[in-house]
């Protein structure tokens, strides 16, 4: 049987270039992953800031409806709040959905910082139902006014 990580979100705030973010952290197993990891490369989550078209993108790219937005299936889910170029770099996972499993896998040295984890298996409903919950969460503009 496949443990199954609790995921859940928390606003959060960012304080610098180009201004004051908040976005939506993701919580997994009680544990912070902006804590963890993303805060020292200064990212921040893709979910719950910027304009509505870019919520929903995001939203939808992370419940597989829409293409990931790097190459071979890789998906971001810290990026840089200044741009939110990819090019800046970012954390990211592979995102698998079966009927009742989501499975996250990091395939680089980041998992070191996340209990030694190299995959993350969710329930599917309360995953979407989470990742959903995220829409609106910080408001709708971006910290640099687009």
């Amino acid at each position: 049987m496949i443990k199954k990580s609790e995921i859940e979100f928390k606003m959060r705030l960012r304080d610098g270039y180009p201004g004051p973010t908040r976005f939506a952290d993701f919580i997994v197993d009680g544990q912070s992953l902006y804590d963890s990891y993303a805060k020292h490369y200064d990212f921040v989550s893709c979910l719950g800031w910027g304009s509505e078209d870019f919520q929903q993108k995001h939203i939808s790219r992370l419940i597989l409806l829409s293409q990931s937005d790097f190459p071979n299936g890789k998906n971001s889910i810290y990026i840089c709040p200044a741009c939110a170029d990819l090019g800046c770099g970012a954390v990211y996972s592979f995102i698998e959905m079966n009927k009742d499993i989501v499975s996250w896998t990091f395939i680089d040295d980041r998992e070191q910082l996340m209990n030694n984890s190299k995959t993350f298996h969710f329930d599917k409903k309360d995953y979407i139902k989470q990742i959903n919950s995220t829409y609106g969460l910080g408001g709708f503009k971006f910290p640099w006014g687009k």
